[in-house]
């Protein structure tokens, strides 16, 4: 069972595996790790591939306890912002020294390593030729084929596949049943295609569809020709009074072909679910007011217009 944090953490956090064990439809991969782990001897860099959203990275935090690195002794870099030579210098020079605390060993992992430049990779050649005994590498990248060969054939390297339909359907269901959720099966089966074999996002579009009518109402929402998580970080931010218009321009230019009533039912159904899990009956007035705005269907003719209205309003109340 895996253990759920704290009620107020987005599912695809709160449902993270813990252990090799409760990682979802990738058994070929998890038998290998845990075949490796028995010998007790391991290689000290890994590369993990494959799509967004499958497990790359939760597998190598898994691995980095695995190792008895201490939270404190894991760096984890996103290198599509970290591209350059400085940025890997700044890690590699921390590495000659033990990590603090009990636990000593440091893992590094490096999430879309395939965006390192080409001498961001020099620099880090050397600690991967030869790393101490008490550090490890995990690379995970969707383009396995943008890393140097150098770097490629020095780790271990698990190619992660899309999780299967039933897999997903089981994550879900079990899921729902924790969160104790009124959800039909249809709805879940909708959320597992759209999903395209990542559990993360099956479960961020889990929450989406509990406020749902029907089925097509679900499909149009699913459908959405945009990035669902930029859209609940702006409900989220503006649930709690903390959303400035600047983030409002950002998010919704950065939207490709937005489609107004998508982005309305999103918003609509992150309420919903808001006003469903109120602790108290303090913010409750504000969120029937934010919800009433978003009520009304969009014209498409009025491009973003009411989205922007119904913000702006929340914003900047008269």
């Amino acid at each position: 069972e895996i253990a759920p944090e704290p009620a107020d953490t987005p599912f695809h956090v709160k449902y993270r595996p813990q252990n090799l064990k409760e990682v979802v439809g990738q058994d070929a991969v998890v038998k290998s790790l845990q075949a490796s782990m028995k010998k007790g001897t391991h290689p000290h860099s890994f590369m993990f591939t494959g799509p967004s959203g499958c497990g790359k990275t939760t597998l190598a935090r898994i691995l980095a306890s695995q190792f008895k690195c201490d939270p404190a002794n894991i760096l984890e870099t996103d290198a599509a912002t970290n591209t350059g030579i400085d940025a890997m210098r700044e890690i590699t020079a921390t590495l000659r020294y033990q990590g603090f605390g009990d636990k000593p060993n440091k893992m590094i992992i490096l999430d879309e390593c395939h965006a390192l430049s080409k001498a961001a990779w020099q620099a880090l050649l050397k600690s991967v030729e030869e790393p101490p005994e008490h550090v490890y590498f995990a690379f995970c990248t969707t383009d396995s084929g943008k890393v140097p060969d150098t770097i490629r054939t020095r780790c271990a390297t698990y190619d992660l596949k899309p999780v299967r339909y039933d897999d997903l359907m089981d994550l879900l269901e079990m899921v729902v049943e924790e969160e104790k959720m009124d959800i039909p099966d249809s709805y879940l089966q909708q959320v597992a295609r759209a999903s395209q074999g990542s559990p993360r996002q099956a479960l961020v579009m889990l929450p989406m569809v509990m406020g749902c009518e029907n089925e097509d109402e679900v499909a149009r929402l699913l459908e959405a020709p945009l990035d669902n998580k930029e859209i609940i970080d702006l409900c989220r931010l503006m649930v709690a009074d903390k959303l400035d218009w600047k983030k409002v321009q950002e998010t919704i230019k950065a939207l490709p072909e937005p489609n107004p009533e998508s982005v309305r039912i999103i918003m609509v159904n992150y309420l919903n679910a808001c006003l469903l899990g109120a602790k108290s009956e303090s913010g409750v007035p504000r969120l029937l007011d934010l919800l009433a705005a978003f009520s009304k269907p969009c014209n498409p003719s009025d491009k973003m217009a009411p989205i922007l209205l119904a913000i702006g309003n929340a914003i900047f109340p008269v």
